[in-house]
């Protein structure tokens, strides 16, 4: 079955004749096809039996009018009204049984559809590769990481409004609790693992399972030099164990960044942080995080001490919980990990905990095994930070397609 000759003699005219709505997805459906994700899809839900609808053009087609903005099923008609366009369309009731029957494949199904994916992505890539001679670095602040591909994993929770399978009460309602990984180099989703509305943010099989399938879903010559940024909410001793051994592979480099609880030992190593070792953080835009004080001199650019106030700062806490007077806090956690402090004014009406009401200061740790014999930028501390904050950038990709 030809599922590609729908976009022969295709033609784009201004000459406001024959206007079609939502045309712009006959360049992503046309995308799809050139990839090999529809040809890849179909192979992988082949079926003996004879269908008038090749299921991998179906599956496809869902996946653009998701990108659409479609919202349910039914919002699959956008693309069967514009027959002249896209050619011959499913109906929705065929979308649901293409569905049913992937559902029905279970884990074999599941996996003929992810090397499809991945094989697509082979191709998108060595395409970017071809024409711009890289994949789009890792922006940090003022800055641009090549040559690193960075996988950001994080979990969300998603509403239900009826009795769906998996669904269960959860901290903000009723619904499922879902865990991601997102390229960042590129925007796009790698992995994803549907869970039940209680399950745990920080479950470390779940963790390690996303993060290897994750690396898995990357196209190998991107598989060499990785960087792994995971919140708070899914750390674990388990997660940075298994990434630590990752690290450890001969020929491959991973630099990880993960969120760290503020536990008894991490305040008592933050009071005898002296003044001096506080650098201060910069903005997405490398300009120090700084404002203007009250009562400042009217010059706006003038450069007095007393007419700014730092917001924010960054100091490294490693030497202090490894080799302090009570010796190593750290004990059992692996030998590269560093631990980084971050405190910053909080916004107005912001709650503190009673430590941090001590000093006004709002704090936030995280780890990594960024080398210590590191130079360059890349080894300043408030790029160190930099480079942890914008793992909130995976939200954006959770969140586009939900909005």
């Amino acid at each position: 079955m030809n599922t590609t000759g729908w976009s022969r003699g295709l033609e784009v005219t201004a000459d406001g004749e024959g206007i079609v709505s939502h045309a712009g997805l006959a360049l992503l459906r046309h995308l799809t096809d050139k990839t090999g994700l529809t040809a890849g899809l179909s192979r992988a839900l082949a079926s003996a039996r004879l269908l008038i609808h090749d299921r991998g053009r179906v599956t496809s087609d869902l996946a653009c009018a998701i990108a659409d903005g479609a919202e349910v099923i039914s919002d699959f008609r956008v693309m069967s009204d514009q027959g002249e366009l896209f050619g011959p369309v499913a109906s929705v009731p065929t979308a649901w049984r293409t569905l049913d029957e992937i559902a029905a494949g279970g884990e074999r199904a599941l996996g003929r559809v992810t090397s499809a994916v991945n094989t697509a992505r082979r191709q998108a890539w060595a395409g970017i590769e071809a024409r711009h001679g890289a994949l789009p670095g890792i922006r940090i602040a003022d800055r641009t990481l090549q040559g690193v591909t960075c996988i950001r994993l994080d979990a969300t929770v998603t509403q239900a409004h009826s009795d769906k399978e998996l669904a269960e009460p959860d901290f903000k309602g009723f619904g499922h609790h879902p865990l991601l990984s997102y390229c960042d180099n590129t925007g796009e989703p790698l992995a994803g693992m549907l869970r039940k509305g209680s399950a745990g943010s920080n479950t470390t099989a779940d963790h390690v399972k996303m993060a290897d399938a994750a690396i898995a879903a990357l196209p190998p010559a991107f598989r060499r030099r990785l960087m792994v940024t995971c919140d708070g909410a899914g750390a674990s001793h388990g997660l940075i164990a298994h990434l630590d051994k990752l690290a450890a592979r001969r020929g491959y480099q991973l630099i990880y960044s993960v969120g760290w609880e503020l536990g008894e030992r991490e305040k008592r190593a933050i009071r005898q942080v002296p003044e001096a070792a506080w650098q201060i953080a910069i903005d997405t835009r490398g300009e120090v995080r700084e404002r203007r004080a009250d009562g400042a001199c009217g010059d706006l650019q003038c450069g007095h001490r007393k007419c700014w106030i730092e917001e924010a700062h960054v100091s490294e806490l490693t030497g202090l919980l490894r080799q302090g007077p009570e010796g190593d806090r750290l004990a059992g956690w692996p030998a590269s990990m560093r631990v980084f402090a971050r405190r910053e004014r909080p916004h107005p009406g912001a709650q503190l905990t009673l430590f941090e009401a001590e000093d006004g200061y709002r704090y936030s740790l995280w780890v990594t095994n960024l080398p210590v014999t590191l130079r360059g930028w890349r080894a300043n501390p408030a790029y160190v930070d930099a480079a942890h904050r914008v793992h909130a950038r995976v939200e954006d990709g959770i969140l586009l397609p939900a909005s």
